[in-house]
């Protein structure tokens, strides 16, 4: 595209005798203007000496007005690019320093070159020149830019996939040994369940005895009571008797006051008999009749007075059996009532111990529910990190 030609060597090998003796001066210039530049200063006394390259740039200029553009030309191009990408010069630096450079030369052929003609054919040739020279440069640049980021590219990409082949194995071993863990806990959680279950199904049982237990209790509580009504209306019905036997001993005291007053009667009748002497026979036997039955009815008195008196005690003993009894009753009753306040509390507390144990066993159900759901995100973490091993091992 710059039409570098047989003519531009010609013009060059012209131009050489004129480059000889004035390359010192341009070389001194250039690397003064350099100096000027610290950041650039700083580059060069770490890399190297000024005197060593003002002798490298020397011979570098002379062989571009000596040399052909070829293979060889062009190699050292690439060399110098290599260079100066090796101690960090940037593009910019070379392209202004190269600029510094081109304005000497044109300076030089406008100081010493008269025919007009002639130097704007050297001005168009050492334009074509450092533009090859530029480009060249540029280009190793370029390609040296790819090849060092491509050399990143590749360090990173390496870093990237042993990071993630380390992590994807990490996260794939973490997430197995997670799994295990989660079918332990599964495994222990249904264990809990299952013992939860027996004892839900135990405290059922429990309320159910407890429920019946009141029942029989309240029975029995029921049987208590009437016992305690019953005997109530028994010693009742003794006291009655009791009154009764009152009654029937006072009658027959009345009976045994009558006979004793028959029995004397008797007695004076048999006297007024005597005195009546034959006349008074058969009056005499009727009296000593009377005086039998007086007798008889004294004697029948006084056994049932002895069977009252008996009657009377027995009763008296009946009344403090049922009075014991009934005291009895009433403590049974009142045990029977605590019982069945205990009784009570105790079915309460079943009751809510059964309502606990089946809320308990709701959550742990729930409980293993959430853990199986954590294994199976855990297998599919797992079938994830094996994916992003196969894949990283792609790249």
């Amino acid at each position: 595209m710059i039409h570098f030609g047989e003519k531009d060597v010609l013009i060059l090998r012209l131009m050489q005798p004129l480059v000889e003796r004035r390359i010192d001066g341009i070389v001194d210039v250039f690397y003064q203007s350099i100096l000027e530049v610290s950041k650039l200063e700083e580059m060069i006394r770490s890399h190297s000496t000024i005197e060593r390259l003002k002798l490298t740039l020397k011979r570098h200029l002379l062989e571009m007005f000596s040399s052909d553009i070829d293979d060889e030309f062009v190699e050292k191009r690439l060399q110098i690019a290599k260079v100066h990408k090796r101690i960090g010069l940037e593009p910019k630096w070379y392209l202004s320093a190269f600029q510094n450079l081109q304005n000497a030369f044109l300076q030089m052929l406008h100081n010493e070159v008269k025919d007009e003609a002639q130097l704007l054919d050297m001005i168009k040739t050492i334009s074509k020149l450092f533009s090859v020279e530029q480009q060249l440069v540029l280009e190793a640049y370029e390609r040296e830019n790819i090849k060092e980021k491509e050399q990143q590219y590749e360090l990173v990409k390496s870093e990237l996939k042993n990071k993630i082949s380390t992590f994807s194995e990490e996260l794939e071993d973490l997430s197995l040994s997670t799994n295990a863990a989660v079918e332990e806990l599964v495994s222990s959680g249904n264990e809990v369940n299952q013992a939860i279950r027996k004892s839900s199904e135990a405290s059922q049982l429990t309320q159910e005895q407890a429920e019946q237990g009141g029942q029989i209790l309240s029975r029995l509580q029921e049987h208590i009571q009437e016992i305690h009504f019953r005997m109530e209306a028994m010693e009742a019905a003794v006291k009655e008797l009791n009154l009764s036997s009152g009654k029937i001993r006072n009658v027959v005291l009345a009976v045994e006051e009558i006979a004793s007053q028959i029995k004397l009667l008797s007695l004076n009748a048999s006297i007024e008999a005597a005195r009546a002497g034959e006349q008074g026979r058969g009056f005499a036997v009727v009296a000593k009749e009377v005086n039998k039955l007086s007798e008889e009815a004294k004697l029948t008195v006084v056994q049932i007075a002895a069977l009252i008196r008996q009657s009377v005690d027995m009763t008296g003993q009946v009344v403090d059996e049922i009075e014991e009894v009934r005291h009895l009753a009433d403590q049974g009753m009142s045990h029977s009532g605590e019982s069945g306040e205990m009784f009570r509390h105790i079915l309460a507390s079943t009751q809510n111990s059964v309502h606990e144990v089946s809320m308990l066993e709701a959550q742990i159900q729930d409980l293993i529910y959430t853990i199986e759901g954590i294994g199976i995100s855990t297998a599919t973490v797992a079938e994830s990190a094996e994916r992003l091993n196969r894949i990283s091992s792609q790249l």
